[in-house]
């Protein structure tokens, strides 16, 4: 496998921002970056000094090169994926309202309502005697 350590760090923004744009399942996503790592390397390896605008030119923008990349997939795995996707932030999000209701319940029933003064109000009267 490639690393990334050997491009430099224009090549690897490139590198990410591609992978970032890919809303499909891990395996293909591991099968692009590989290819990706694979077809920049050897492109650098023609061209020696080639930077981030000449690897834009060739290979295209990182959206353009994903918006390709996800033609090839299925999809069905493209629905799949974004279906559980979606489930799983919304669970995620569903729990953390859940975490954060019961950890403002739990601080105020400690911190907040024993402070609360109980005030008991005596009515007094006065009876005036009479001579």
């Amino acid at each position: 496998m490639i690393m990334n350590s050997n491009f430099s760090k224009p090549v690897r923004r490139y590198i990410r921002a591609a992978k970032r744009l890919l809303a499909c399942p891990h395996n293909y996503r591991s099968n692009f970056t590989t290819d990706m790592k694979k077809d920049i390397q050897q492109y650098l390896l023609e061209n020696t000094s080639a930077g981030y605008e000449e690897i834009t030119s060739y290979f295209g923008t990182p959206a353009e090169l994903a918006r390709l990349y996800l033609d090839s997939v299925p999809p069905e795995e493209i629905n799949a994926y974004t279906a559980r996707k979606k489930f799983f932030t919304r669970f995620g999000c569903g729990v953390l309202v859940l975490l954060f209701t019961i950890s403002v319940t739990c601080f105020y029933f400690n911190h907040i309502k024993p402070r609360e003064l109980n005030v008991i109000y005596i009515e007094e009267s006065l009876e005036v005697e009479e001579k």
